[in-house]
């Protein structure tokens, strides 16, 4: 009885120490961010470009704000809390955007979205949760870098996906979410 009594004493020093250790490693995991290498480059209608990278772009002025998207099929995604940048203030360091201008949106798979300038401003049809059109609020279109208070997984787009977002649940057409966005360009309509 005594020896049993000694080897589970010994036992549970052992145990508490790698316990105490899992939960270091964890901690430490949970603490590091990942270092994301992603550039989007920014063209004004004047021919002047920019290249920002991730860490940049996610230090200049943010919007949060909620939105999500339907697909074609009727699938409803989100809606989200989603944080980025403006893409009206991406156009504006390149030399901003007019009414006479349509900025396409490009992604690294070749997907392409172009907005006028009012879709630019947030005059988008907006949908309810049933996909009934509802009249908006104030939209924004924003270069999304975060989802729900997290980083954009792979297949949500990491690191850059374009949003559409107001202070309300609505949703708008899934086209207009470009994922994995590496290009921001404005040009004169022709």
């Amino acid at each position: 009885m005594k020896k049993q009594g000694r080897r589970i004493t010994k036992i549970i020093p052992v145990f508490i120490i790698g316990l105490l250790c899992i939960v270091a490693v964890m901690a430490g995991c949970a603490t590091q961010e990942e270092s994301i290498d992603w550039n989007v480059t920014l063209v004004g209608s004047e021919g002047q470009q920019e290249t920002l990278s991730y860490e940049e772009i996610k230090a200049m002025p943010s919007y949060t704000g909620r939105g999500g998207f339907f697909t074609t099929v009727g699938i409803v995604n989100g809606p989200y809390k989603a944080k980025g940048v403006l893409i009206e203030d991406l156009c504006e360091l390149v030399g901003g955007i007019t009414s006479s201008d349509v900025v396409t949106i490009s992604a690294v798979d070749g997907y392409l979205m172009a907005f006028d300038y009012d879709e630019v401003m947030g005059n988008i049809n907006t949908y309810d949760l049933e996909l009934h059109e509802v009249s908006q609020g104030e939209l924004k279109v924003i270069l999304m870098y975060e989802q729900d208070g997290k980083p954009l997984s792979d297949s949500d787009g990491k690191p850059f996906r374009l949003a559409i977002v107001g202070t309300d649940n609505l949703l708008t057409e899934g086209h207009y979410w470009v994922k994995w966005v590496d290009s921001v360009e404005v040009k004169r309509k022709a």
